[in-house]
């Protein structure tokens, strides 16, 4: 799953369509515990932003609502969040 794309959406987003962004699931290995699963989404340059990425840790439950969203390869993850 590591490096598997994820069209990022929020659920603060009420425009048809809605914004998403892509980004990409991050699965990172520890020795003495369970491996820790995130969704990394980069942002660009913007004129008032400078460039920056955000990390979304999931739980349990979201990596169960991440891999029933899968689709040709490709996933879907909505943030309760603002995407910026």
């Amino acid at each position: 799953m590591n490096g598997k794309v994820v069209l990022v959406k929020s659920s603060r987003d009420h425009r048809t369509p809605p914004t998403a962004m892509r980004g990409w699931i991050e699965v990172r290995e520890k020795s003495d515990a369970t491996p820790v699963v995130a969704v990394v989404v980069e942002f660009p340059q913007m004129f008032t932003s400078a460039a920056h990425h955000r990390t979304f840790p999931l739980d349990d439950d979201a990596i169960g609502r991440l891999l029933a969203s899968e689709s040709n390869g490709t996933f879907q993850f909505t943030i309760d969040d603002e995407l910026r």
